[in-house]
């Protein structure tokens, strides 16, 4: 069904990289969001209103909440596609995390102040009517909701998208509170427990959830979060598919919004290599990864010695010290150079994030390790830090 929709309503939909495909994504999501959302949102208000239950024009607002956040997000998406400007060199596409701040904070209070109103049901409780048409209505949201929910998520993660993603998200968290009310009122009916003012609370409680997880997942971006493995993974690809290059390292991808990001990686290449034609070679993956990932990328060439006995000895050594040392990622840029009467052993060492404080630790057992192979190795270490 979700492929069904993309080829329906989405021109180009395997393009999903490309910005006005992504957007045509968003759009897809956003408006049927609104549409369910609205129905939703009045139906159980009227209905609730009718049969006097907090719960059900609490679950009410919360598709309110959430058709006001598929209008935002609507509006984010076509302000993200404005152009960089003097101002924004770097394009608009944040504006969408921005939009996620705004829905986040909107949800929130929307729980707050259900949750006082159910506070003040629970202190001074007022008998609700139990309806099996109401039954079967929150049946038939629930499966609604339910379905919206894996399509919206599935699209989410298609295009890589953390608003949809959240937006789907909150439709899935919206079938456990209907569920919840569900069984409230069949507690009502057959057991005699009003449970009405409790259910509003568990569902404000939700809610309020759903704001926070919200600020969470778009707060984590903006401070500078890692890229996903496949994104880099899939560059490395790109980046090997060329016969000149030995090896790639210190990949970076900045993230300036969702379908813009920049990167830069280190090539490696035969040391011997004519210059004019790595450069040529590294244009070329430059265009590559713009192309079929939207990226714009900056390579660096890193030449290395090929067919060096003396090099080969160290990697070897590192191989096998590697693994063994807590918190390195790997290694690279391994050179060994010839002095008078000893050798300069160079190598980056890529640290993970909690290792970072260990520098020195670390360095003075790869040195000690080397210099047990050779008494003439002179260690020189870099440090790097792993951003996947």
């Amino acid at each position: 069904m979700k492929t069904f929709l993309w080829k329906t309503f989405v021109k180009d939909y395997e393009n999903y990289k490309d910005p006005e495909v992504r957007s045509a994504y968003t759009k897809l999501t956003g408006v049927l969001g609104v549409i369910v959302n609205s129905v939703l949102c009045i139906a159980k208000i009227v209905l609730g209103l009718v049969i006097n239950s907090i719960a059900v024009v609490a679950d009410g607002f919360h598709d309110f909440a959430d058709s006001l956040a598929a209008v935002i997000t609507l509006i984010a998406s076509y302000m993200s596609r404005k152009p960089a400007d003097k101002e924004h060199p770097y394009g608009h596409a944040r504006i969408e995390y921005l939009a996620s701040l705004l829905v986040s904070a909107i949800i929130f209070v929307v729980g707050y102040e259900l949750m006082k109103t159910s506070i003040g049901k629970i202190i001074h409780p007022e008998p609700t009517t139990f309806s099996w048409l109401m039954v079967g209505f929150m049946v038939f949201a629930i499966l609604l909701k339910g379905s919206q929910a894996l399509f919206t998520i599935a699209t989410g993660k298609h295009i890589k998208s953390l608003p949809v993603i959240a937006a789907g998200t909150d439709n899935r968290n919206d079938v456990i509170t209907g569920i919840v009310i569900v069984i409230g009122m069949l507690l009502h009916h057959f057991a005699g427990l009003d449970l009405d003012g409790i259910m509003g609370c568990i569902v404000s409680l939700f809610i309020i959830y759903t704001g926070i997880h919200i600020i969470r997942e778009t707060v984590n971006p903006l401070l500078g979060s890692p890229p996903d493995k496949e994104t880099v993974e899939e560059m490395r690809e790109i980046i090997m598919e060329q016969p000149e290059v030995l090896g790639a390292h210190d990949i970076i991808v900045y993230n300036y919004g969702p379908g813009r990001a920049y990167a830069s990686f280190h090539a490696q290449v035969d040391s011997r290599s004519d210059l004019m034609a790595v450069h040529t070679v590294i244009d070329h993956i430059e265009r590559q990864l713009k192309e079929r990932m939207n990226i714009d990328a900056a390579g660096h060439v890193d030449p290395i010695v090929v067919d060096d006995p003396e090099r080969d000895r160290v990697i070897e050594v590192l191989d096998k010290a590697i693994p063994g040392i807590d918190g390195v990622d790997s290694y690279h840029d391994v050179r060994v150079i010839p002095r008078k009467d000893h050798q300069h052993v160079i190598f980056d060492v890529v640290l993970r994030p909690e290792a970072l404080t260990r520098k020195d630790e670390i360095a003075d057992r790869l040195t000690e390790i080397l210099e047990a192979e050779d008494e003439k190795y002179q260690v020189i270490i870099n440090f790097d830090q792993a951003f996947v």
